[in-house]
């Protein structure tokens, strides 16, 4: 996760920073926008665009150019140690073909009665991190999508699906997501590649239906029987019935051994394993199967991979002589 890391803020240490906050009046001069359209519309390719919180969803935003969006994240009132000062909800965004390289972080891609998909993917290297969807990503319009890299995500319906039968995909890494619904992209179609390079470390809250050249260390939590896995490397997965064939260290899990639940835990922190677990080493490898697992673990409230202060204490007055004293705690988020 670190190296991941790492690599995003490398990319963003190359470009400019410009506020977006659709409370303020846009300020080109102060690089402050208002919209989304008009930061990314002034932003030159490299650039990051932080989108501050606010009480009114973000518009429509027609994406033709390598950026990097940075939200504030989601379950920001339910998890300790996450600054709280809103999320950054977004409407609709349409990553055309020339905005290959984009980087989506710590977004809340809301559901409105205008607008029911919140993203629509044109654009090959596209990396979907720590967002909060409200439907699926949908592949459409284009022959072919390479290198799409979805992880720690909290998918409230679905994950990602075909919008179109010409329509194939290719080096798409599906990592340590939360997914509710059931992940099924659309796979009728077998002219074209459909087939996930990785899909590893997730938790299915319903069915899956997926081709796969690696299917590790998810979790399938329901007793659903619209589970179908094709791939040559399913391993060190657990289900809650019989729903993948055993062996390989597949297995059976006991569902009062394995989440903390929701008592005194938050959406998505209630997917921790237990200290206890009897499953805490049944991942690929020895590992820690589910969302936490791997070598990208999910991160809670999807809290973006810049550092962050959650508290803050500071003497009433200082001097000129003397200073201010302060204190505060953050952390790093990588």
């Amino acid at each position: 996760m670190l190296a991941f890391s790492l690599m995003l803020l490398t990319s963003m240490s190359f470009g400019d920073v410009l506020r977006v906050n659709n409370q303020l009046v846009t300020n080109p001069l102060q690089k402050v926008f208002a919209s989304l359209q008009e930061a990314h519309d002034f932003a030159s390719v490299g650039d990051t665009l932080m989108v501050e919180p606010s009480p009114v969803i973000y518009g429509r935003l027609n994406l033709s150019k390598r950026l990097v969006l940075i939200g504030t994240g989601y379950f920001l009132d339910e998890n300790p140690n996450v600054p709280n000062n809103g999320v950054s909800r977004v409407g609709q965004i349409d990553l055309l073909a020339s905005s290959s390289g984009t980087f989506l972080i710590g977004l809340v891609f809301s559901n409105t009665s205008t607008v029911h998909t919140p993203m629509i993917m044109n654009a090959n290297n596209i990396v979907i991190m720590r967002c909060h969807l409200s439907r699926s990503i949908i592949l459409s319009n284009s022959s072919v999508i390479n290198s799409l890299t979805i992880i720690n995500n909290y998918f409230a319906q679905g994950g990602l699906v075909i919008g179109a039968t010409n329509v194939g995909f290719t080096g798409v890494v599906f990592n340590n997501n939360i997914v509710n619904g059931v992940f099924d992209p659309g796979l009728t179609n077998s002219f074209y590649q459909r087939v996930f390079s990785s899909i590893e470390n997730n938790i299915f809250l319903s069915g899956v239906v997926v081709d796969a050249s690696r299917f590790r260390s998810n979790i399938i939590a329901s007793n659903t029987t619209n589970v179908t896995v094709n791939s040559n490397d399913i391993q060190n997965n657990l289900s809650l019935a019989n729903q993948l064939s055993t062996g390989t260290g597949n297995q059976l899990y006991a569902a009062a051994q394995l989440f903390e639940g929701p008592e005194n835990n938050s959406t998505d922190s209630q997917y921790r394993l237990k200290s206890d677990s009897p499953y805490r080493t049944a991942g690929f490898g020895g590992s820690e199967p589910g969302i936490f697992g791997g070598s990208n673990p999910y991160v809670l409230s999807g809290i973006p991979p810049v550092p962050t202060i959650y508290e803050f204490a500071a003497d009433s007055f200082g001097s000129k002589e003397g200073g201010l004293t302060i204190q505060l705690k953050a952390k790093s988020n990588l």
